[in-house]
């Protein structure tokens, strides 16, 4: 006997929904019984383009599915995640976590209520790219962290640079700090505004953080979505190695040096899965569903990132952190 298919709703008829619809309807313990979208015409586009029924509410998807997946804008992520929790739904939400670190703490207080699990999506987390670095590296000889993500931006958004971007690699950072049972102590952290309010709300466009530990472990976190460079890369740095790995072209580098008394470096390209990240990651939301399991990412890893966001945003205003 074949078991029985989840009922998954999509909460978000936009392009991040459609990516993460697209890889839904592949897997075959998953049936999709509704896609809702505040723009009614957004969800019937989508929902006939993939063949699936469209929501005629959000109350009526959360009647019918035992999870959801919500890719709608970050400040209304709240809003649609904390109703499908009280409707007793699992939930995937998209990143970040919420618009701010009060919605994050709400949300979580919700989600154990109603006993459910949140998945944020983290999807870095399930970058074959990084999951490899993160089983290979030397956390005892692990020294610093560099962090750079630049994606120009192309459309209104809103929410600041941290949310957008720098929110992947916060996450990141702090499970490497987990695993070395390390804590960052002081932040330097600068902001600038660019773009025209119009197209960004007057939120922070570039943003520059340093991260010190209770350990030898030092971080430099870039976020840029002004000029026109596409960079996903992170370096690592050990005693004697350092890890790069490019995000963007799937590569993750290592370079040895071979003596400490010489210049001579051993170079060589890691071999990567060839594995999507959206996809697994979707996959193991339905495998949290499935077996009641917590996810990789829970809602706990939102709230941690959701914190460190607030101490680095108290520090660009006031030059002091917010605990």
């Amino acid at each position: 006997m074949s078991a029985k298919k989840i009922p998954i709703g999509l909460v978000g008829a936009g392009f991040m929904g459609e990516n993460h619809l697209r890889n839904l309807i592949t897997l075959s313990e998953v049936t999709i019984v509704g896609v809702f979208d505040s723009d009614p015409s957004k969800a019937r586009a989508l929902a006939e383009k993939y063949r699936v029924p469209p929501a005629q509410s959000l109350h009526d998807l959360l009647k019918q599915a035992e999870a959801v997946v919500i890719c709608v804008p970050t400040t209304a992520h709240y809003d649609a995640a904390s109703e499908a929790v009280r409707n007793g739904c699992h939930v995937f939400l998209e990143k970040p976590f919420t618009h701010t670190v009060d919605e994050a703490r709400s949300l979580c207080r919700l989600a154990d209520k109603y006993k459910v699990h949140i998945q944020v999506g983290h999807v870095e987390r399930f970058n074959p790219v990084i999951q490899t670095l993160l089983k290979s590296v030397r956390y005892e000889n692990l020294l610093m962290g560099e962090f750079y993500r630049y994606v120009p931006l192309r459309k209104n958004i809103d929410a600041d640079v941290l949310l957008t971007l720098m929110v992947h690699d916060l996450d990141l950072i702090l499970r490497l700090a987990d695993q070395m049972k390390t804590s960052p102590v002081r932040l330097a952290a600068s902001g600038r505004t660019v773009y025209p309010e119009e197209m960004n709300r007057g939120l922070i466009d570039n943003a520059m953080v340093q991260i010190l530990f209770d350990s030898s472990f030092l971080v430099n976190v870039h976020a840029v979505r002004t000029g026109a460079l596409h960079r996903r890369k992170i370096i690592l740095t050990e005693t004697d190695r350092t890890w790069v790995a490019d995000l963007l072209n799937h590569r993750l580098h290592l370079f040895t040096r071979l003596d400490r008394h010489t210049k001579q470096v051993d170079h060589r390209t890691v071999e990567i899965p060839a594995t999507s990240p959206l996809l697994e990651e979707i996959k193991h939301f339905v495998s949290s569903v499935r077996t009641g399991r917590p996810p990789l990412v829970t809602q706990h890893d939102g709230l941690n990132v959701m914190k460190f966001i607030e101490r680095i945003r108290s520090k660009m205003k006031t030059g002091s952190d917010a605990e």
